[in-house]
């Protein structure tokens, strides 16, 4: 009680620009960090010898609900490692804005502006969106989803014949609606990939952690009436979903040879894997190493495009690439306005997809090169791009190089995973500070396109 009063009495009083308030948000996220790599270094939390580097990769994927690691995670962490890891993977997938907001609203029917600004930084969401229902909704939404995927699973592991098939679905329950990946297994769950009723739970748990809370929110306010019509948002992000998930399903099977020659098994394969990169959850029924360079090529574009706002994924976000289309079609149209379902999106918004969209593949281009320059010629460069899309859209899938990257190359590719679960924007507008506005209008000049 005493913490919480100290902490709401400091978010009411506290004024913050916006500026500073990504620094804290940003601040927040290096505490979390640090905190889970402090206990995953006590010995009580590790079953095998791990270095300094790779508890800080494991630490840094964990709080980003990545799921890359450079270690055997099922064989290097004693139960009480599992059980921390699980709570920072929550923490980190709910964002710990949600958490302590929820906190707050439960001693004060007021939610500081602080504490508002920082939530709407975090999920990304529109300006009058409704916070406290927000709110409510996450920790509502969360334990009713993973409760529920936790039954199913706990049933398909005692199927399965699984050693401590609670604990197992519990894990993994909140590992796939976080999207972070982690598994009890070594092998992931490619010893499941024949047991429909694991993977169908692990894949609806994926999908509704990435279409995000705002679409949960949305479609439970149509059912109990209180709302008419689905927003915008979530109509977007459903369409992109469906849309990314079944063509890009379809070219996957088809540009391996291995994956058509297995018919319908391959199929299924490729839905799941397809799935798994899309939604950043991260798990995988198939060796990813074995998939041709077509194949490698289509799991890294939807990587890039990754979840939705307001959830549990990383990547360019869905909705930002249908801004980006919506621009490009209006002006092949030659259209004056950007259009979809029929409603106008604001200019500010698809300024906002563009800017997320280049400076989210110049951090991919920048952190791939100083990957290539360090183990280049240890590693081929389709494996070494997998890598660092995996980390900056917080994916957590890769070929198999995470244990043996360099230490440098393990630090850089830990700091696109935390960059990741910032969100690129969120992080580009830390680096660049506020400048004056021009006190006159620039003078307006053409140029060759």
């Amino acid at each position: 009680m005493f913490i919480v009063d100290r902490i709401k009495r400091h978010l009411f009083n506290t004024k913050r620009s916006s500026k500073s308030s990504l620094y804290l948000l940003i601040e927040g996220y290096i505490v979390l960090t640090l905190l889970c790599l402090g206990i995953l270094m006590l010995p009580v939390s590790q079953s095998a010898d791990i270095s300094f580097v790779d508890l800080l990769f494991l630490a840094t994927s964990i709080v980003s609900t990545t799921g890359l690691s450079p270690i055997d995670f099922s064989l290097s962490m004693s139960f009480f490692g599992e059980l921390s890891t699980l709570f920072f993977i929550q923490l980190g997938g709910i964002g710990y804005m949600a958490l302590s907001s929820f906190i707050i609203l439960k001693h004060s029917h007021h939610l500081p502006k602080l504490s508002a600004r920082l939530l709407r930084l975090e999920f990304n969401l529109p300006q009058r969106y409704p916070l406290i229902s927000f709110i409510y909704s996450v920790l509502i939404f969360t334990v009713l989803i993973e409760t529920i995927g936790a039954l199913l699973l706990y049933i398909g592991f005692t199927k399965a014949g699984v050693e401590n098939p609670i604990w197992s679905a519990i894990f993994h329950s909140i590992s796939a609606f976080c999207t972070a990946g982690f598994s009890l297994y070594s092998d992931s769950i490619t010893s499941f990939e024949g047991n429909h009723w694991i993977n169908i739970t692990i894949l609806v748990l994926s999908i509704l952690g990435s279409v995000g809370f705002i679409v949960l929110l949305d479609f439970w306010l149509k059912i109990v009436r209180k709302r008419k019509h689905v927003t915008l948002t979530s109509k977007i992000i459903l369409a992109t979903t469906v849309f990314t998930i079944v063509v890009g399903t379809l070219l996957l099977y088809f540009s391996d040879g291995l994956l058509v020659s297995q018919g319908i098994r391959g199929l299924k394969i490729a839905f799941f894997q397809l799935v798994s990169a899309h939604t950043t959850v991260g798990f995988n029924n198939f060796p990813i190493e074995n998939l041709k360079l077509g194949g490698t090529l289509i799991m890294i574009i939807v990587m890039v495009i990754g979840a939705s706002p307001a959830g549990t994924g990383g990547g360019v976000k869905t909705t930002s690439i249908t801004a980006l289309f919506g621009l490009l079609y209006s002006i092949l149209k030659k259209r004056k306005h950007i259009t979809f379902f029929d409603k106008e999106i604001p200019v500010d918004k698809v300024y906002l997809a563009i800017s997320s969209t280049i400076f989210y593949i110049v951090l991919l281009l920048l952190g791939t090169w100083m990957v290539v320059q360090i183990d280049g010629m240890k590693f081929s460069f389709d494996k070494l791009l997998f890598e660092c899309a995996s980390a900056l859209s917080t994916v957590g899938l890769s070929t198999g190089i995470s244990s043996e990257l360099s230490d440098a190359n393990k630090v850089i590719i830990s700091i696109m995973m935390f960059i990741g679960r910032l969100g690129v924007m969120t992080f580009g507008f830390a680096l660049i500070s506020q400048s004056p506005q021009a006190r006159k209008k620039p003078k307006v000049e053409d140029i060759a396109v």
